[in-house]
């Protein structure tokens, strides 16, 4: 969205959270009134971090957790007023990820967890799980990834796994690899298998898979060189340029 454009989006917001407010001021037993309002902060929160200011979005889903929540507690059957707490948690998880806020995160990614159906839950733990790593829970990072991708260990629909999402889980335990040597060995080939995964499910990144730091404890191992050798055969062969002058 252009500069302007965002500009006026703002102000159609401001504009319309004014009327909003009164509305709920005025009928304070209509619900309806305060989940739209809700809903509303969450949006312009919404707009303000992806225009680039995370930052600015706090105030908004604040106001948006607290006109949602007493709503959700007193009549949880009103399932837009929980959907759209969820959804303001959720938002904010990310705008705090944006920032590198990453223990905050986790405590909104488990709200959002909270407020979602089983189906949606695990994908958002998945959310979780790279925020814990990133916040230096390594343990706690392993233990939900293990959750995620055992077959067995919870119904979480693993073949619904995208490839970024088996590449976020492959780093959980490169990292940890690295963090303990009494299970160096067993992190390492768990995250060669899922690394694995990653590929066979479409992933194609080599360039950032070169630089990330999160892999470097599988650098020096042969499965890993061997592993980015037969990922770079599959890749299509670059078009070559050709050096004759046009004619």
């Amino acid at each position: 969205m252009e500069v302007e454009k965002r500009a006026e989006a703002a102000e159609e917001y401001r504009k319309s959270i004014v009327i909003i407010e009164k509305m709920v001021a005025d009928f304070p037993s209509v619900p309806d009134y305060a989940v739209r309002l809700g809903a509303t902060y969450c949006d312009f929160g919404n707009l303000a971090r992806d225009s680039g200011k995370p930052a600015d979005s706090f105030e908004w889903y604040a106001k948006a957790i607290r006109t949602l929540t007493p709503i959700y507690e007193r009549e949880p059957r009103l399932t837009q007023s929980k959907l759209y707490l969820r959804n303001s948690y959720w938002n904010r998880a990310s705008a705090y990820v944006q920032l590198q806020q990453y223990s905050e995160a986790i405590k909104d990614w488990n709200m959002t967890i909270l407020l979602s159906p089983p189906a949606e839950q695990p994908g958002i733990r998945a959310f979780r799980a790279t925020s814990k790593l990133q916040a230096g829970q390594v343990t706690e990072a392993v233990a939900e990834v293990a959750e995620l991708t055992t077959p067995g260990a919870n119904a979480t629909g693993l073949a619904t796994w995208n490839a970024d999402q088996w590449y976020g889980f492959a780093c959980v335990y490169a990292v940890a690899s690295g963090k303990f040597a009494d299970k160096k060995e067993e992190y390492a080939k768990r995250s060669l298998d899922l690394l694995q995964q990653a590929v066979n499910a479409g992933y194609r990144n080599g360039a950032h898979m070169k630089k990330d730091t999160d892999l470097d404890p599988l650098r020096d191992r042969e499965d890993f060189k061997k592993l980015m050798a037969e990922w770079e055969a599959k890749l299509p062969p670059k078009k070559q340029t050709s050096q004759e002058p046009k004619k």
